[in-house]
């Protein structure tokens, strides 16, 4: 008896529990140790593979934005609407878009017809009726260019469904336009290509050129050729001014 009993007391230790050379001929523990390895690697990619899956369905639920159309927004009889920090008037069945920083065109219009007044009382008028309507239509067309401008749809883009994001200038700023798949929080759209989202005026803007103070707001895929009309004729404006002036002297 005692001969059996040393034999397998020497396969247990000193709680009963069996050692690793009882069931050597298994190799259960090395398979053991192996598995136990292999869970924290799968652990770790199947992790990864479900924040992929996330992000994507996340990205899936945002749909592309569409451009805003003035006549389909919900008027409900008002006069007036915001997206973002442009405001929308409807005025004598025309919208006008007013950016945030309106005070700077109203300085703009006033440098322009400034210097159109100097001309025409201090210079034009010493020249005859030619110069005086021609300082007139350069003063007069380069206000109308700019107020065109300035009021003119930037190319606002939103939710189809209308503004479902929480607004704000958006984290993080953007500094270069979207290629096409990049996604607006504070809009809560895919940008199409072109598109960016601007931390003035705190809506997505295709084609975005440029934010303009003068021109209160951003310059865009909508406005862009006006802004060029206003650049023309008041640089036109001003050149003849300034030539026409010096000529004088």
């Amino acid at each position: 008896i005692g001969g059996p009993m040393a034999a397998a007391g020497s396969e247990l230790d000193v709680f009963g529990a069996p050692s690793d050379d009882a069931f050597d001929g298994f190799q259960v523990p090395s398979a053991a140790r192996a598995a136990q390895s292999g869970i924290g690697r799968a652990t770790e990619e199947e992790l990864s593979s479900l924040v992929a899956q996330a992000d994507d369905a996340e990205r899936q639920g945002r749909p592309i934005g569409v451009l805003v159309e003035a006549d389909a927004l919900p008027w409900n009889g008002r006069h007036c609407m915001k997206l973002g920090r442009i405001r929308l008037l409807r005025v004598a069945g025309h919208t006008l878009f007013v950016g945030p920083h309106w005070y700077c065109t109203f300085a703009m219009l006033g440098v322009i017809n400034g210097v159109g007044c100097m001309f025409l009382f201090g210079v034009a008028s010493f020249l005859g009726s030619l110069h005086l309507l021609g300082g007139f239509l350069a003063t007069i067309g380069s206000s109308v260019a700019c107020i065109a401008c300035s009021m003119g749809d930037p190319g606002i883009v939103q939710h189809p469904g209308g503004p479902s994001g929480t607004g704000g200038p958006g984290k993080p700023h953007q500094m270069l336009p979207s290629s096409g798949k990049r996604e607006c929080n504070a809009c809560n759209i895919i940008q199409p290509r072109g598109c960016l989202h601007c931390e003035y005026c705190e809506v997505c803007i295709v084609g975005w050129d440029h934010h303009c103070p003068w021109m209160s707001k951003c310059i865009g895929g909508q406005n862009l050729q006006a802004f060029y009309r206003f650049l023309g004729v008041s640089l036109g404006s001003l050149g003849y001014i300034v030539i026409v002036t010096i000529l004088m002297a």
